[in-house]
């Protein structure tokens, strides 16, 4: 098992802390979205998001920081020896640039691309699901790109549930077009995961949420 594997686990200890931190304080949802009462009440949305990613057989690695997330592009380019890697976002250049990546920021028609590097401003806790913008990629779709698909996002990111993330990208982007996708667990094949384009591999590089100033 490679470095990178001993990464994708579950953080038990951090779980922890957030239901007692749960039961001290509420996330607390626009005014106005859409009523979600038919469905049961979510205790903390970073735990059931956390839980449903990766039953989905997405992967997390938590970043406390901008340098743990270069960190952690660097080792993923290094395990799995990416050639090509495509960038959706100029804001995810320097990013790239300083874990010493090669990418190209677009793509020809039948090229083989070996990862795609996105960013999310919405990942859905009820279904585990990574909410891509229009404003955040240049591409349509997030689909059938590459066999893995890094998304950059934070923990303040998390939403309750779709309607949540519409109504909020509207507030910010006047409706500028948004895209769900929800991993699927890879099939195996002699111990290892199969991935293709249509059934990539979604691996998460999570931030923790900035820590107030002392003043």
């Amino acid at each position: 098992m490679s470095q990178m594997d001993n990464n994708f686990i579950t953080d038990k200890e951090y779980i922890r802390g957030v239901i007692r931190k749960s039961t001290l304080s509420h996330d607390h949802i626009d005014e106005g979205q859409p009523s979600t009462d038919f469905f049961a009440p979510m205790d903390n949305v970073q735990v059931e998001f956390w839980q449903k990613f990766q039953a989905n057989g997405g992967k997390i690695l938590r970043c406390h920081n901008r340098q743990d997330r270069i960190k952690y592009l660097q080792m993923l380019a290094q395990d799995q020896q990416y050639n090509v890697v495509l960038n959706t976002h100029n804001n995810l250049c320097p990013d790239l640039e300083q874990s010493q990546i090669n990418y190209i920021n677009s793509v020809s028609l039948n090229m083989q691309i070996d990862a795609v590097v996105a960013m999310s401003v919405f990942l859905v806790a009820r279904t585990g699901s990574i909410g891509f913008t229009q404003p955040f990629s240049r591409f349509v779709s997030m689909r059938n790109l590459a066999l893995d698909v890094i998304v950059i996002s934070r923990m303040k990111d998390i939403v309750p549930d779709m309607e949540t993330a519409l109504a909020r990208n509207f507030k910010y982007t006047q409706g500028a077009g948004m895209e769900f996708i929800t991993p699927e667990p890879l099939v195996k094949e002699n111990g290892k995961e199969v991935r293709t384009p249509q059934k990539p591999r979604y691996i998460l590089l999570l931030q923790d949420d900035p820590q107030p100033q002392n003043t």
